[in-house]
């Protein structure tokens, strides 16, 4: 910026502050093209009883001389303040001074520039900075820039470019106790993590492994950087007894390896940083490194009480500095008090903790995931990124080129496996998934293969297949060989539309159970979505002579009604549904601007053994209700109607979600109850044509007055229709205390 367009900036920034009531007095202290530099003098509200003195017991003044720096780029950039070079250091929300440049003070939770370009006229964001500066003072003279409520402010190192990137919550839980300790930590290193005329800047990724800080030299835990490889070193993790709080706010201006072992002493971890000096010259004994190695420490400090936006009362300091023993005769020491420090910024490796924090999700159990294509791909990436826990991913497809049109990875045109590859990508957010190729339902059914598809701990797998064989091989397990819930995620409708599945405790209802129980109440643009071919699966060519059966629509189709299913999923999963399964779909409408998403509870199946053949009867628990409410309204004479549902015979289970009452032309009786015709067929093919063609009539029901069971005339009756209907064709009885089926099906 040219210096007469600063001057400008300058001259009106002084206009605007002179009419501040708390602005003494504001000058023009120099100005040039990169920046111009400002003088106030602001009022400060002291306490009563520090206005004699003109000063705090906190050390702010009755007048603080401030200087305001605008910078090339105002006013899009927000002016800073600096303190005098003597204002007191034991401060919260401050970046102490080292010397070479003054303290700056924390203004605004955020970003400064932000809070600045808030205001759309220059002079009233001029109003609110200076305002956020006298209340800073206010508060900075009754001691109140922090307290418990609110939590500590770590040390701001915003402008540090070293970096030291560390699970934190694996050390809180894992290493760090109550009484004073150290562990070193396999690291990796980049010198050059970003490019500088003034020399490394580097960057440390701390793993969890332990580091040998003694015995043999194989496992030696230090290596150099190559062009193509990042180097091998060490983090000294250092903590104090818990009885060891440090209520002190000291300048952060450690340089020297003297100056870190004082401050380690101030912290109350001295003993254990001497100890880290010993065993690194221990352990570089009668070894040369031809050029100087980076070593990482972080000094936990203990607080009195938790840091902002955290739930621990340790603030993690980071720094590092260079060991360097060339080979001689008599070799120097190859560490000194004088040595060069560095401070550097504490990165919160990714891990589930960190992700809860950022998105605020809620926890959901351990889930495994089934199918690594599109959708099982986003799916897994968006649980991930809200602190799930993926055990394994399973698929026994390869990525091939158009995949990429949609997948969630992005790869070169070779071919890779889908699961393994989905299991690299979720390492890069701190999860360790194992992959399983091979097709589910065969390994479903196999002892050795059910725990590589879904491992022990697992408490949640998560089908993505939309492969009705899939979906009815969970449904085998769930209750049974795996203790896990069983959910589901499915798009239909070329992305306009999606249903998610969750099954009840023990897999009541099952998957197969929660798809009737979604035929039995879809509404008409939901049958249009799922069941009319034209906007259905489409064959599309991917090569010359090859194609691939697949659902046109664009990725970010895909991937908006995918992410709304997901949430709907960690939704059900840790709402707590009283045990029961529960269903939600989602439909976008004609218009392409509304999704509207409904949700049904569905409780556990009621199951009765069909006497005549080796099948089950799973009647919905409306469906008993419906049945129970018709036999009260007919107290005195049997009565019935026909059951809608599935059957399967894979399975070997027939599913009732629905009731037909009786035709008008029906006789009820005491004694019997006989199933008119009237009617019976119209509205049989109307439920049919309202279900998607997915639900028909699997048979009848009919009240006993007593608890008897199944008559002669039942049995003839059932005889009549297994042959009238595809088998099997089930005969229902409610008797006043249960239920019970026969078939006259033999042989299906």
């Amino acid at each position: 910026m040219a210096k007469v367009d600063m001057q400008r900036h300058a001259e009106h920034f002084l206009r605007v502050v002179s009419g501040y009531p708390y602005v003494v007095s504001a000058g023009l202290a120099g100005v040039d093209d990169a920046q111009t530099v400002l003088t106030l003098e602001l009022a400060i509200e002291l306490p009563n009883a520090a206005r004699l003195d003109g000063q705090s017991e906190t050390g702010v003044r009755a007048v603080e001389r401030v200087d305001v720096v605008l910078r090339d780029g105002y006013p899009r950039r927000c002016p800073s303040f600096q303190l005098r070079a003597d204002f007191p250091a034991a401060m919260p929300h401050l970046a102490p001074g080292d010397g070479k440049s003054l303290p700056v003070p924390c203004l605004v939770d955020g970003s400064p520039d932000e809070f600045f370009a808030q205001h759309d006229l220059v002079d009233a964001g001029i109003m609110a900075i200076i305002e956020q500066m006298c209340i800073w003072f206010k508060r900075a003279a009754i001691g109140s820039l922090a307290n418990a409520k609110h939590g500590w402010e770590p040390v701001n190192r915003d402008i540090v470019l070293h970096e030291v990137v560390v699970d934190r919550e694996y050390l809180l839980a894992k290493r760090i106790g109550k009484d004073a300790g150290s562990v070193w930590l396999r690291s990796n290193f980049i010198r050059r993590l970003f490019q500088l005329d003034c020399g490394d800047s580097l960057g440390v990724w701390v793993g969890t492994e332990l580091a040998p800080k003694i015995g043999d030299k194989t496992p030696f835990p230090f290596e150099f950087e190559t062009p193509d490889k990042a180097g091998k070193t060490v983090t000294a993790v250092l903590w104090p007894s818990h009885k060891s709080i440090s209520q002190d706010i000291l300048a952060d201006d450690v340089t020297t390896l003297g100056q870190l072992e004082a401050r380690a002493d101030a912290y109350g971890m001295g003993d254990q940083f001497r100890q880290l000096l010993a065993d690194l010259e221990r352990r570089f004994e009668n070894m040369w490194p031809s050029s100087p190695l980076p070593v990482a420490v972080i000094l936990c400090v203990r607080r009195p009480f938790h840091l902002m936006g955290r739930a621990s009362d340790i603030e993690f300091m980071a720094y590092w500095f260079r060991f360097h023993r060339p080979k001689a005769a008599n070799p120097p020491p190859g560490l000194n008090k004088g040595d060069a420090v560095f401070p550097a910024r504490q990165v919160d490796m990714p891990s589930a903790a960190l992700f809860r924090r950022i998105t605020g999700a809620p926890e959901i159990p351990d889930t495994s995931i089934v199918g690594c294509g599109s959708v099982g791909s986003k799916v897994a990436l968006h649980l991930a990124r809200t602190g799930a826990r993926i055990l394994a991913v399973t698929d026994n497809a390869m990525l091939k080129p158009h995949n990429m049109a949609r997948h969630a990875l992005a790869r070169d045109p070779l071919p890779y496996f889908k699961a393994p590859e989905l299991a690299a990508e979720l390492g890069s957010l701190g999860e360790r998934p194992a992959s399983h190729i091979g097709n589910v339902i065969a390994s479903l059914a196999k002892p050795a293969d059910l725990f590589r598809v879904v491992p022990e701990q697992t408490g949640l797998v998560v089908n993505t297949t939309a492969s009705r064989l899939v979906r009815e091989a969970l449904s085998g397990c769930a209750g049974g060989r795996i203790k896990a819930r069983v959910a589901e995620v499915t798009l239909f409708g070329r992305g306009d539309g999606a249903f998610v599945f969750a099954e009840g405790d023990a897999g009541r209802p099952s998957l197969s159970q929660l798809e009737a129980s979604l035929y039995a109440t879809v509404s008409t643009r939901e049958r249009q979505l799922l069941f009319d071919p034209a906007i259905g699966l489409t064959q599309v060519q991917i090569g010359e002579g090859c194609g691939s059966l697949t659902m046109p629509m664009t990725d970010a189709r895909l991937s908006a009604m995918t992410a709304m299913a997901t949430e709907e999923l960690t939704r059900m999963v840790t709402s707590g549904a009283g045990g029961g399964g529960q269903v939600a779909i989602g439909v976008r409408d004609r218009t392409g601007l509304t999704t509207i998403w409904r949700r049904i509870q569905v409780p556990a199946f009621h199951r009765v053994k069909v006497e005549g053949a080796d099948w089950t009867l799973d009647i919905g628990d409306d469906v008993v209700r419906r049945i129970r409410d018709e036999i009260a309204a007919y107290p005195a004479v049997e009565t019935g109607g026909l059951l809608i549902g599935t059957c399967n015979s894979r399975l070997r289970a027939i599913t009732v979600v629905d009731i037909l009452p009786a035709p008008e032309d029906s006789t009820r009786s005491a004694s019997l109850f006989m199933l008119g015709t009237k009617g019976l067929k119209k509205m049989v093919d109307q439920r049919f044509r309202d279900s998607g063609s997915s639900l028909f009539d699997v048979g009848t029901w009919h009240s006993h007055l007593a608890d008897q069971g199944a008559s002669a005339l039942d049995w003839k009756t059932a005889k009549s229709l297994a042959d009238e209907r595809p088998p099997p064709a089930v005969l229902l009885i409610c008797t006043p205390k249960r239920l019970l089926a026969i078939t006259g099906t033999t042989g299906a």
